[in-house]
């Protein structure tokens, strides 16, 4: 009759339990780089073959003994490429005023939203001069017809609204127009006239404070299928950017 030995019962316990962490890191990582894979097609490149490396290699050496430290770099990449992917989208769904969050939240937008990016339409880094912050960011989300936006908005000194007036003169295919605010409000409330040159999902997503009458604003519409773009009002100090 053979002999229960406790210490072979507790180790293929611990076994079925990593074995089953290696496996819920895998099924799990799958999902969630699959859920959001528009946010980060790098990671799931990277991670759909460590994950499936990681249940092979581990099988190899529970049954030969062999790879134990190719299997805890692959566990320790596939841990670090799953908190990347959770950290992408909390970034970009949180810290919409938060100054100091910027680079990083476009860094996820730019860079992980999008693989073609172009980065003339969002600027590169805030001015000193930046007040009434809001950068409103989406992921990607698997559904027909849905489009990941941007929205940037902050009041700043005339230099600077200068300085992005050049630019976007400069800009290749910038349609550039002066508003027209309609005579009658498209928008329940005081002073919530859109200006007609202005996409209504852009004005629904500013806040309060960046409301104005808008009746002197320079707007720049780059086509595309989607639509971008900046407006620029002087009489305020307001910056709007949308991608």
């Amino acid at each position: 009759m053979k002999k229960f030995n406790i210490e072979d019962s507790t180790k293929k316990t611990k076994d079925n339990r990593w074995n089953s962490i290696n496996v819920l890191i895998m099924l799990g990582g799958i999902f969630f780089l699959m859920y959001t894979s528009g946010i980060t097609t790098v990671l799931f490149e990277i991670g759909l073959p460590v994950n499936i490396l990681l249940v092979l290699f581990y099988k190899i050496f529970k049954k030969y003994g062999r790879f134990r430290k190719t299997v805890i770099v692959l566990r320790v990449t596939a841990i670090i490429i799953f908190a990347l992917g959770i950290l992408a989208p909390i970034t970009l769904m949180n810290f919409k005023h938060t100054k100091l969050m910027y680079p990083v939240k476009r860094f996820c937008y730019a860079y992980g939203v999008y693989t073609n990016f172009n980065n003339y339409i969002l600027p590169e880094s805030m001015p000193k001069k930046c007040d009434d912050y809001l950068f409103f960011t989406q992921g990607s989300f698997p559904a027909q017809d849905y489009h990941p936006s941007a929205y940037l908005a902050f009041h700043t000194d005339s230099e600077t609204l200068k300085k992005y007036e050049e630019h976007f003169n400069s800009v290749e295919n910038a349609e550039c127009h002066t508003a027209h605010m309609p005579e009658e409000n498209q928008f329940t409330g005081e002073l919530m006239k859109c200006p007609e040159e202005l996409p209504t999902h852009v004005f629904q997503r500013l806040e309060p404070e960046h409301i104005h009458d808008f009746e002197k604003a320079i707007i720049y519409k780059v086509p595309s299928y989607y639509g971008k773009g900046c407006m620029l009002d002087y009489d305020s100090g307001l910056a709007v950017f949308w991608y």
